[in-house]
Parts: C-alpha cells; sequence; structure tokens
C-alpha cells in the first residue's frame, strides 16, 4: 500500500509531521533546561515559547489531518481498529496530553511576563517545578502519542 507520508506507514504527512515535532519536544525541552541552569535564561525563555507555539501548531495540524484528511481512512486499516486496547491508550494519550499542553502553555505565558524583573526572584522554585511536571507530562504524551501513532499507521 502506498503511503503519504514520510515515515513509511499508513499516516499522511501531517500526522508525520506531528509525530517528528512531539518526539523532538521533550529532547528539546531538555535543552531548554540546560540552558535555563547554565543562566542563559533569555535563549531558555525564547526556546520554550517556540516549543509552545509549535506545539499549538503541531496540534492544529493533527486535528485538521484527523478531521478533513486521510487520517481516518488510514486509521481504519489498522489491525487495533476501534479495539479496547487502542480506545484505553487513546483516552490515556488524552488524559496525559491536555492537562500537560495546558499546564506548559500557562507556565510559558506567565514566565513570559515575568521574565523581566530580577531573575531568579520569588517564582524560581514555583517555576521549575511546574516545568519539571511540564517536562514530565511532555515525555508521557511523547511515548503515549508513539504508541499511538504504530498501532494506528504501522500495524
Amino acid at each position: 500500500m502506498p503511503t503519504t507520508g514520510f515515515l513509511g506507514t499508513r499516516a499522511d504527512a501531517l500526522i508525520d509531521l506531528t509525530l517528528v515535532f512531539f518526539v523532538a519536544a521533550p529532547f528539546l525541552m531538555s535543552y531548554a533546561m540546560r540552558l535555563a541552569v547554565r543562566g542563559r535564561h533569555r535563549e531558555h525563555r525564547n526556546l520554550q515559547a517556540g516549543l509552545v507555539v509549535a506545539g499549538v501548531a503541531a496540534v492544529l495540524l493533527l486535528e485538521g489531518s484527523i478531521r478533513y484528511g486521510g487520517a481516518m481512512a488510514a486509521y481504519a486499516q489498522s489491525a487495533y481498529y476501534r479495539t479496547p486496547l487502542l480506545v484505553s491508550v487513546f483516552y490515556l494519550h488524552l488524559a496525559v496530553a491536555i492537562p500537560s499542553f495546558i499546564g506548559w502553555s500557562v507556565l510559558a505565558g506567565v514566565s513570559w511576563r515575568g521574565f523581566s524583573r530580577v531573575l531568579p526572584g520569588r517564582f524560581s522554585r514555583w517555576h521549575r517545578r511546574l516545568g519539571l511536571a511540564a517536562y514530565v507530562g511532555v515525555w508521557l504524551t511523547c511515548i503515549t502519542g508513539v504508541v499511538l501513532y504504530v498501532m494506528c499507521y504501522a500495524l
């Protein structure tokens, strides 16, 4: 069966692009955290803001492909189409992805607004804790998203 994406599965290019972004995101977040530890706060801020904006774009591409593209037709050919296992993985993915992305976005927005103040500042401890929670959430989103991708478009 011919593929329309670039990863060699039934997924289209938009789904493939989304997967590539969300696999790269936790690694890029790791780099951003190293920038902050090294005192390169402006670079940390800019990378995190870029990742959040790219994440919004990736989710919009994903939703567009699911609702208006060929993602659902490709998913219908999966060995796991509508199975309880896939449905469970999907809900687990959503349970992790939605709060993680909202928390990450809110943290980025609040941090952007307060960036001009003296660093590290009173908010720094909360920033680190919430940032770590967002980081773990993005990793879990990545892992569950890859599992979904494989189940929906590779098997």
